[in-house]
């Protein structure tokens, strides 16, 4: 049976350029123009790889990594290389490639995604290991704004954040305790719009501060239980 290889891009010459490439290597191909469409084909269709532009409209596509339904072999591409979305999609176990790209190295890099997935599972779950939604979700600030964090894991937070209508969430920000003079600076991982007013993402806890986090981190989880 021929592996399943989901082609997200909302360029439709990219997107079927690249599709006639890999089915001319025997594998079969699925198509999205858009995040909301990609993932409904990667709950559907359980594709063996992805391979996604970064820039999709609202989201990008680290989205589709990170929001996965379960881990996939991903191929992030992009037309401007820039180092800090390629440490982004390293981490979430993307390989990542800047346009123009060369057929025979994206081929490559195809068959090498595909058969070391064969043989273990494709990424570590860091993000997602220990995760512990709280029972009571707990306020706290973004800068100046309101935050809600839904669930906490000892690398990383979940939380729903209120933004004026019309701003976009910042990449890199810093989250503050109530009533406290904790803080630490995330960095965003993924982020999806909830409504006008409201985002939701993950974000990363910097490696350097992590120590710091991990105790705090396991009694907001502990909550749970309380």
């Amino acid at each position: 049976m021929a592996y399943k290889v989901l082609i997200v891009d909302d360029d439709l010459a990219a997107r079927d350029g690249l599709a006639m490439l890999l089915a001319d290597e025997g594998y079969e191909t699925l198509v999205a123009s858009t995040v909301p469409a990609a993932l409904s084909i990667l709950k559907q269709a359980h594709p063996d790889l992805l391979i996604t532009d970064i820039r999709l409209d609202e989201y990008n596509g680290l989205h589709l990594v990170a929001m996965a339904p379960r881990p996939i072999p991903a191929i992030v591409i992009t037309g401007f290389a820039d180092a800090s979305v390629e440490a982004d999609a390293r981490r979430l176990g993307a390989e990542f490639l800047v346009k123009p790209i060369s057929p025979p190295v994206l081929r490559e890099l195809v068959t090498r995604a595909l058969t070391a997935a064969a043989v273990r599972p494709p990424f570590v779950e860091t993000r997602r290991a220990g995760r512990t939604a709280l029972r009571r979700p707990l306020q706290v600030r973004i800068g100046q704004t309101t935050a809600t964090v839904l669930d906490v894991s000892e690398e990383g937070i979940k939380l729903s954040v209120e933004m004026p209508p019309g701003e976009v969430l910042p990449r890199v920000m810093t989250l503050t305790f109530n009533d406290s003079s904790i803080s630490f600076l995330l960095r965003v991982a993924w982020e999806r719009r909830q409504d006008q007013a409201t985002w939701v993402c993950g974000a990363a806890i910097p490696e350097n501060v992590r120590d710091v986090w991990r105790p705090i981190a396991q009694a907001l989880a502990s909550q749970r239980s309380a």
